[in-house]
């Protein structure tokens, strides 16, 4: 019986289940670090091997990438439906730009997910801009998409997710009058932080940044509306809260990978990283967490791995990575910090 000796979050997971897209988006690992990337996927034997422990203990999981976009896993709608199988009441949250899958994947897909799952729909404009960062999106197949899950009657929550780009702060409301149309039931704004006013890699006069407003420093932000009459609830939101209110900082860290709404992540190599920013194959996580042996490992034993007290430890000395000290600084500790993903 698997006993999480290392006290883990693990009622969310956020899971990276193919590291393939179709799309060339600028500011996305793939671009910016070309160099290493693998193209493969998670298949569902992986999971009855290394996550059958694991599922019981789940109330959610968010099937988003580093690199890569869900709908492209080979098993994806088999491995929605072993979950929902194994877990019932475990809720299913898809990020994807949704190009590409034909109207009968999006049948199949809707067959499996209802009222308590939720698909966000990464979309940065309309038929004619969406492409300017979502280089090669596909509009039509997005749409065929969409369309689809509102002819089967799907009860999955639909969110358009947009980020704020110097194109497209003028057609916020041209994006909210389509979603609107779409009948999804929110509309998010991101703004984020990968710009050139606060990151040396890109340009000064960057041409994606917007107006200061819609930027973010350190952790993007978002901005959520309801467009209908129903509010989509997160199984773990009221465990996220009373973490909020009873956690205390590690040195100057108060780290998310305790209260668990980032998701302990997983990538489409089915290695394990306490967040998806400790993931990224950036340089400066080039040799993190080398303190665990993970090769030929089960998730349970590296879970259970008694080396990571190296990194609780790093929160203490102020020796823990990069992306723990920006995106999880004391300084910014919030309600919305340590609840929303």
């Amino acid at each position: 019986m698997f006993t999480n000796s290392n006290h883990w979050p693990l009622e969310h997971w956020h899971i990276e289940v193919s590291s393939k897209c179709s799309l060339q988006c600028p500011r996305c690992t793939r671009q910016e670090v070309p160099h290493g990337l693998i193209n493969t996927d998670l298949r569902l034997d992986w999971f009855k091997q290394h996550f059958i422990e694991i599922i019981p203990h789940v109330k959610k999981i968010t099937f988003c990438g580093d690199d890569g976009d869900p709908i492209y896993c080979r098993d994806f709608v088999e491995i929605c439906a072993w979950i929902k199988n194994k877990n019932y009441n475990c809720q299913i949250v898809i990020v994807t730009n949704g190009s590409y899958k034909t109207k009968q994947w999006w049948q199949l897909l809707s067959k499996v997910l209802d009222h308590r799952d939720h698909i966000h729909f990464s979309i940065d404009g309309d038929k004619e801009t969406n492409t300017l960062y979502r280089v090669n999106a596909d509009w039509d197949s997005i749409m065929t998409g969409i369309d689809t899950l509102n002819e089967q009657n799907c009860q999955v929550f639909k969110t358009w997710a947009a980020i704020a780009f110097k194109f497209n702060v003028s057609q916020l409301d041209t994006m909210r009058n389509i979603a609107k149309d779409k009948q999804f039931d929110y509309f998010q704004l991101t703004k984020s932080s990968k710009f050139g006013s606060n990151y040396q890699a890109y340009p000064k006069d960057d041409p994606l940044e917007p107006n200061a407003e819609y930027v973010s420093q350190g952790r993007f932000t978002r901005d959520i509306e309801h467009l209908g009459d129903r509010t989509w609830q997160d199984n773990c939101y009221d465990t996220f809260e009373t973490r909020y209110h009873t956690q205390q900082p590690i040195g100057d860290i108060q780290p998310l990978c305790s209260v668990g709404n980032k998701g302990l992540y997983i990538n489409a190599q089915g290695k394990f990283y306490p967040c998806c920013w400790t993931g990224l194959r950036y340089a400066h996580n080039r040799d993190i967490f080398q303190y665990v042996q993970q090769e030929n490992k089960k998730l349970t034993e590296i879970l259970n791995d008694p080396n990571w007290g190296t990194l609780l430890d790093g929160f203490n000395t102020n020796t823990c990575p990069q992306e723990c000290k920006e995106k999880c600084s004391k300084n910014k500790w919030s309600l919305e910090h340590a609840t929303s993903w």
